[in-house]
């Protein structure tokens, strides 16, 4: 059980091609997508069951609020990501982040 929980964690931490997951679990490129398309329900409902599973998305500041009561601490795993701006001024405008010379 607990190389199956590795496995699919390890998918859906990393989500590397079949092919590598094959070659790091010993399996072939088939059966890793095999196996991952049979136990990812097992771990969703297991989460769903256990009332671990994660929120999605949090339509209002009162939902992220409900969602975060008891919490003392929140870690956002975020990263920012290159845009390709139009050469148009007008467009440039609707997506500038506020930066300047990549200066916060």
């Amino acid at each position: 059980m607990a190389d199956k929980l590795l496995f699919v964690l390890y998918y859906y931490k990393t989500y590397p091609t079949f092919d590598v997951l094959g070659t790091q679990f010993e399996l072939v490129r088939s059966k890793a997508h095999e196996n991952l398309h049979k136990l990812s329900p097992i771990l969703y409902d297991t989460l769903v069951h256990l009332e671990l599973m994660p929120y999605r998305e949090l339509g209002t500041p009162e939902a992220l609020k409900a969602a975060l009561q008891g919490i003392d601490h929140v870690i956002i795993d975020a990263t920012e990501r290159a845009y390709r701006r139009s050469q148009d001024d007008t467009k440039q405008r609707e997506h500038y982040s506020g930066k300047k010379n990549g200066i916060c």
